[in-house]
């Protein structure tokens, strides 16, 4: 199923130029062996790194989603400290359970964007990014740049950033594709809605490796204790 003509007339339609974002934290983090999202790089945990990162993108809304212990996830990320009040930002927050957590990211996608499109009137939102809680390097330059590219890009239907010729993350994707997700059966992912619309990809080129480097391990996790901040 490639992204329709009906579908791209809708993105563009008068006032639909709200960006909404999600950050993956459902995970267990087994290969980790603790829970990588309250790990730190940079003098901030994982999580939060996601989580500021979109905020100094200037997103409209943050929907996080957390699923393996639940209650101390959303206790880190109400009691962490951000670039914006307090006030400012659980105004754009939403923060979601997901207790399917074991069925992968696909499950979380799900979960969140019926979660938030019971809160706000998604029709009003030209499209999403999403952000996986194992990118901690992603410099917050880059999700900036990132958003302001895909909120100017009317012709754009997926853009991803690109680091020497490899794709990586956070992923844009417009709102005409939320149906095809949620419509997505077992053994489907993102990676199937990619497949179906190569032609709808668009690559925004950065200088960034944390795009493409994934920690997952201590042994990862051990190597980026060596590099210099990025931001």
């Amino acid at each position: 199923m490639s992204f329709s003509e009906k579908d791209d007339m809708e993105i563009k339609a008068p006032g639909k130029d709200k960006i909404f974002a999600f950050v993956l934290a459902a995970g267990e983090s087994s290969r980790m062996g603790e829970p990588k999202q309250f790990l730190t790089y940079g003098g901030a945990s994982f999580l939060t790194r996601a989580i500021e990162g979109f905020i100094r993108a200037g997103v409209d809304d943050i929907v996080v989603v957390c699923g393996f212990r639940f209650e101390a996830m959303k206790e880190h990320i109400l009691g962490s400290r951000y670039s914006i009040a307090v006030e400012e930002f659980l105004k754009r927050l939403t923060i979601v359970e997901n207790p399917d957590y074991s069925k992968g990211q696909l499950s979380s996608i799900k979960a969140g964007l019926e979660a938030f499109r019971r809160k706000k009137a998604i029709d009003f939102y030209k499209g999403f990014m999403i952000q996986l809680i194992d990118r901690p390097l992603v410099r917050y330059d880059t999700f900036k740049k990132l958003k302001e590219r895909f909120a100017a890009d009317d012709g754009g239907a997926i853009l991803l950033p690109s680091y020497k010729m490899k794709r990586g993350h956070p992923a844009c994707f417009s709102s005409g594709f939320i149906g095809r997700i949620l419509g997505l059966g077992g053994g489907e992912s993102l990676k199937t809605i990619l497949a179906e619309n190569e032609k709808e990809i668009k690559y925004l080129e950065v200088e960034d490796a944390g795009i493409i480097t994934n920690v997952d391990t201590p042994l990862e996790y051990e190597k980026i204790k060596g590099v210099a901040n990025v931001d």
